[in-house]
């Protein structure tokens, strides 16, 4: 996969320390970067809600990636209002600040997929702070205007501060094609997701078209296979940037399936 995905001409990549419990750090580190290091933009991310955390997860990021610097580390899903002030006030932003003024990452961001209104709330905090990150990361996708949008209510900020936006989830893990992903709440893993795609027609390359076509730095795509992989690059490759129209017509398609069944990473805020 990674040999393949540098052929075909793929820079980015995106990792965390808590995925597979370390292992999938592990993995770039045995096969992109011994390599490739000087050929790739690497990003991992840190769960770590406190400082001393963080800056383990740091240590154990370069460790196991086998470089001695990132291009980007992420505080990894905020996920409510108090969440982030905790991981403000408790050192962890201080960590990534750090981090960054020693050299050990390029860029700083943060990622969030839970509520627009939790990240906004970050970006808001840090203002009050006279900070400002590099990146965010977030879901963007034909579904996301409908419902609890980050396209609507953050991206339009991110722009005016200038901010790399990556986009992830542009097919909300999977749930637009019936499928489920492990962050489906335990209140409705027993109800079926419907089969958008197969149901409007919509296809898997107007899917990141419409991602495309947003003002983004990087959309970021889980690929299990080698098919999966070529696909999606070939989609990027053919690049067919839509009209307004065009983009309106699939948000109109896709709205029927908005909300917390299909969308089922987000979270309605109290």
């Amino acid at each position: 996969m990674v040999e393949r995905a540098l052929e075909l001409g793929v820079r980015f990549f995106d990792t965390a320390r808590g995925y597979q419990r370390g292992g999938s750090e592990e993995y770039l580190g045995r096969f992109l970067t011994p390599k490739y290091r000087d050929d790739v933009f690497l990003m991992t991310k840190s769960f770590s809600r406190d400082g001393e955390k963080a800056g383990k997860d740091l240590e154990a990021s370069l460790t196991a990636l086998k470089t001695d610097q990132l291009d980007l580390w992420q505080m990894h899903t905020v996920y409510t209002r108090e969440d982030v002030d905790q991981r403000l006030n408790d050192g962890v932003l201080d960590v990534f600040l750090e981090a960054k003024a020693k050299g050990k990452t390029r860029y700083i961001g943060f990622t969030g997929h839970a509520s627009p209104h939790v990240n906004l709330y970050m970006l808001e905090e840090l203002n009050k702070r006279g900070l400002e990150l590099d990146t965010c990361q977030m879901p963007l996708n034909v579904c996301d205007p409908s419902f609890e949008s980050f396209q609507n209510v953050v991206l339009p900020v991110l722009q005016g501060k200038e901010y790399g936006v990556i986009a992830m989830k542009t097919m909300a893990g999977g749930s637009m094609m019936g499928k489920r992903i492990d962050t489906t709440p335990k209140e409705i893993t027993t109800e079926d997701i419907p089969d958008m795609v197969g149901e409007t027609g919509i296809s898997f390359a107007e899917l990141h078209q419409y991602v495309y076509t947003l003002p983004i730095s990087s959309l970021v795509s889980g690929c299990l296979t080698l098919e999966e992989l070529e696909h999606n690059v070939g989609v990027l490759q053919q690049l067919k940037e839509l009209s307004e129209d065009d983009m309106d017509r699939l948000v109109k398609m896709a709205k029927p399936y908005a909300g917390l069944i299909v969308e089922n990473y987000k979270r309605l805020l109290n």
